[in-house]
């Protein structure tokens, strides 16, 4: 006879656990990421809510490693939830991020988690909604124009765009009769009735880069360049893995990054606030002329 790894007590032969100590284990954990989760998007800190994290894993038996794998799958959740539903600003940044580290987690594990992710695209949205917009200290490989500042940059993003195929349906062939050398006659032969689609069609994979006036784009695998400024820009449409942008007369081009899942909210967001930004830069300019 063993005994249970979770209430201690004997348990069958080739069994480690109690079927009922594993329900409510799992039971349990779901409890944790939940509560973790809520607490985080009501804005609670560590310490409002850990007798009760606590009470939840010493009821359910659940070990002290899954514990905690549970409180950072929770605070991933809720850091999420709460970077999409609005902004954040630093001082909301600062107190997400010191939740987790005042239940034992480290910034090291979390910095590449979808939560820590979403917290950072938020508070770039709220620095350019505040004017308070920090220059990208990553690499840039395009030539700014006077007075534009790049505000945030993304590797390896497809770009599509929008396309209209025509084909031809129902037509055939006939018959080609030659009639001197070189030289034939078609009889009978018919195109058909044309029919279009639309689509997306892959352009090229490269550098995208947002700026306080435009957006830029680097092929790298056929040399597609060129740059967008903002006040030819007519329309961007979310979508949950890209953004697209309608330039005025033209077909919707598509930026979807190949390593940044759910990052359509982000790119949205802050290109809709780049563009407002930008318009009342220009309206000001315009007034002081």
């Amino acid at each position: 006879m063993s005994v249970c790894k979770y209430c201690g007590q004997k348990v069958g032969w080739f069994s480690d656990a109690h079927e009922d100590c594993t329900r409510k284990v799992t039971q349990g954990i779901e409890s944790l990421k939940s509560r973790v989760a809520d607490s985080i998007v009501q804005g609670k800190q560590y310490g409002d809510t850990k007798a009760e994290l606590e009470k939840i894993s010493n009821e359910s038996f659940i070990p002290k490693s899954e514990s905690l794998v549970a409180l950072k799958e929770g605070w991933i959740r809720g850091a999420q939830q709460r970077s999409i539903a609005q902004p954040i600003s630093d001082s909301e940044f600062s107190a997400i991020s010191d939740f987790y580290r005042d239940a034992g987690l480290t910034q090291d594990e979390m910095r590449k988690t979808p939560g820590f992710r979403a917290m950072v695209f938020s508070y770039l949205i709220w620095t350019v909604l505040h004017d308070q917009v920090q220059p990208y200290d990553g690499p840039i490989h395009f030539n700014l124009q006077s007075g534009e500042t790049a505000v945030f940059g993304i590797a390896n993003v497809l770009l599509s765009e929008q396309s209209t195929k025509s084909t031809y349906v129902g037509g055939y062939s006939g018959v080609s009769v030659r009639i001197a050398r070189g030289v034939y006659y078609h009889v009978g032969g018919t195109r058909g009735h044309r029919e279009e689609s639309s689509g997306l069609q892959e352009v090229d994979y490269g550098d995208f880069l947002m700026t306080t006036k435009a957006v830029y784009f680097g092929g790298t695998e056929k040399g597609v360049n060129f740059r967008l400024p903002f006040n030819q820009i007519v329309r961007f449409q979310p979508y949950s893995d890209a953004v697209g942008v309608c330039k005025n007369n033209g077909k919707e081009k598509l930026f979807a990054p190949q390593h940044v899942s759910d990052s359509g909210w982000f790119l949205f967001n802050v290109l809709q606030a780049l563009a407002a930004r930008d318009a009342d830069a220009r309206g000001h300019h315009q007034t002081q002329e």
